[in-house]
Order: C-alpha cells, then structure tokens, then sequence
C-alpha cells in the first residue's frame, strides 16, 4: 500500500496530536535528519503545528520541536503517525 503523499497527524509518546502533515517518504535506505528512515521512521513533511513547543522525536543542529520543522520534512515514528480521527496508525491498514 503506498502511503506517501498521505495527509497525516502526528501524536507524541502521551497519544496527544501535536502536528499534522503529509508523508513524504518510507524509503527504509532514505536517510533524512542525518540518519535512514528505516523500518522506525517515516518521513513527514510538517504542515502545522497543534502544539508549537512539542519536542521532535529526532532532533538536528536547527530543530528541536514541531514550530522549527513547519515547512520542513523530519522523521517521526511510524507507530505516531495516524491517518484519520478513528486514530488508525499508517500501518494497521
């Protein structure tokens, strides 16, 4: 099933939506934020931020929450990433 171009939301570790945005890649052999994608990760590029101050799950030198990857791509964890409001992850089909 292809997933990329999927709009999506992004919740952290407490289940709370913290962004929304749009799966750029799952490329396991991709590498982004200085490392690959994997089986972990997707590649999500972020549209908007429900909670600004929310802490990215993968840092670099310039981003460190959700408000400085807006209108960038980054990696989240693909068990985080959800495709509708029944709260489905990417992958449960």
């Amino acid at each position: 099933m292809l997933m990329t171009e999927k709009k999506v939301k992004l919740l952290d570790l407490e289940n709370e939506q913290v962004a929304e945005g749009i799966v750029m890649s799952m490329d396991p052999a991709k590498i982004d934020m200085g490392r690959p994608i994997g089986i972990v990760y997707c590649e999500v590029s972020i549209h908007y931020a429900n909670k600004p101050d929310a802490p990215l799950f993968v840092k670099d030198d310039y981003r460190f929450r959700i408000k400085d990857a807006i209108g960038s791509h980054i990696l989240w964890f693909r068990d985080y990433v959800f495709v509708d409001e029944a709260k489905r992850t990417l992958f449960s089909g």
